[in-house]
């Protein structure tokens, strides 16, 4: 591995690392990105947003904070579905992928990545999908392999982004309360936040999943630790929720990045290994965030990758091997890439796959000026809850749609 990898693949990591001990203890937070977490916390999108976005940008010769940059990347797909190509930082080793990767790529051939997901998912009783925190739309294709899955009796969704220990006055957990309710609060989790991973965690449970934290709880954190205590953490609550009382429950676990990994990832041993020890169940490990537009180092590969899939998201086959490329070779199963991007009615097409329907924005509601974050929601769901969809409606330009079950709604703007 050559130094502009090593440098990459590292910078990468610590900047996860650090925006997961972020989210989950204050202790490591700048003023500013705590200051924006409690306002997306009341659910002010579009305030917490802006104001990253703000203190990531640079100003003259002074550098913007990485920390509120890392975690604006995660957090502005909430109202956009998407991290815009331009505003993602490009830098990143062209080898990132490895040697050869352009050959592997030409010569694959590519299958259908639910079929095979679930043609695999039959010898096993886990499966673990990763996301990259900046991608919705990896949550919206986790609600089409928890679809696929629940007739093999897949039952149990273990979700790394709920909170693991209760919340605002609730006696319960953030999974508790969500089962209870059936649907996210904004107290359920940060990521969850997203109107996505909300729609994802709303349709699995109508399919009859029941979710499961694993989380680290507060008991575990510790000021300073390093990687494989989180690790260690989230397997063992895993293991001891769930499979040391059924180890044949059949669970589909949606974890972040590495998390999925089965083997060490530049020396740190990782969620998905340590509970295949456990548990001595090889899991169904697949990996959707390495070959994709936004990917440092990968850019070039996805154009190669996504003209061999066409308009369903596939997985490339090396023969008759699935083909893995990147920090991931040899560590999980399956790599997934998924279709160019493609719109309709100004919103993401991918969007289909959470079930709703176009709903127009009353004209009422656009902007004269400026720009307004228009929201939807149930007609009866209570003041925390997480919007069914928001979308930003800027003046003068044409106005997207929203998408929505077909329900009773009621609309609020930002």
């Amino acid at each position: 591995m050559n130094r502009n990898r090593a440098l990459a693949i590292s910078t990468a990591l610590i900047l996860a690392w650090v925006g997961a001990r972020s989210l989950a203890q204050d202790t490591f937070l700048p003023s500013t990105v705590e200051a924006a977490r409690k306002a997306l916390g009341k659910g002010n999108y579009l305030r917490a947003i802006d104001s990253l976005k703000s203190a990531a940008a640079p100003v003259e010769d002074k550098a913007g904070d990485p920390i509120a940059k890392q975690i604006w990347e995660q957090f502005s797909p909430f109202i956009t579905n998407e991290l815009a190509a331009v505003d993602y930082d490009p830098t990143g080793a062209d080898d990132m992928l490895g040697a050869g990767w352009s050959d592997k790529i030409s010569r694959a051939s590519s299958r259908d990545a639910i079929e095979e997901i679930v043609r695999r998912a039959k010898a096993t009783n886990i499966v673990i999908l990763n996301e990259a925190h900046t991608s919705p739309r990896d949550r919206a294709f986790a609600l089409e392999v928890a679809r696929a899955l629940r007739p093999l009796g897949y039952s149990l969704l273990a979700v790394e982004a709920l909170r693991n220990y209760p919340v605002a006055g609730d006696p319960l957990s953030g999974a508790d309360r969500l089962k209870r309710d059936g649907f996210a609060r904004l107290s359920t989790g940060d990521y969850t936040r997203d109107p996505v991973f909300a729609g994802f965690l709303r349709g699995a449970m109508s399919l009859g999943y029941d979710p499961v934290a694993y989380e680290e709880t507060k008991e575990q954190m510790r000021p300073g630790e390093g990687t494989i205590e989180r690790e260690k953490a989230q397997a063992q609550n895993l293991f001891s929720s769930v499979f040391s009382k059924s180890p044949k429950a059949k669970t589909l676990v949606y974890v972040g990045l590495s998390h999925a990994a089965e083997m060490p990832v530049n020396g740190t041993e990782r969620m998905a290994g340590i509970l295949k020890r456990l548990t001595k169940v090889d899991p169904l490990t697949i990996d959707q965030a390495t070959v994709t537009d936004l990917t440092p180092g990968a850019r070039r590969a996805y154009d190669l990758a996504s003209a061999k899939i066409g308009k369903r998201s596939g997985i490339l086959f090396d023969d008759r091997k699935p083909l893995v490329l990147g920090l991931y070779e040899g560590a999980v199963d399956l790599q997934v890439i998924h279709p160019r991007r493609a719109y309709r009615r100004g919103r993401p097409t991918w969007l289909a796959a959470l079930g709703g329907r176009p709903v127009p924005i009353p004209k009422g509601l656009w902007p004269t000026v400026g720009r307004r974050l228009v929201q939807v929601f149930s007609a009866n769901a209570p003041r925390d809850a997480v919007p069914l969809d928001q979308v930003v409606v800027t003046a003068g330009k044409p106005v997207p749609a929203l998408f929505a079950p077909a329900v009773p709604l009621r609309f609020e703007t930002q």
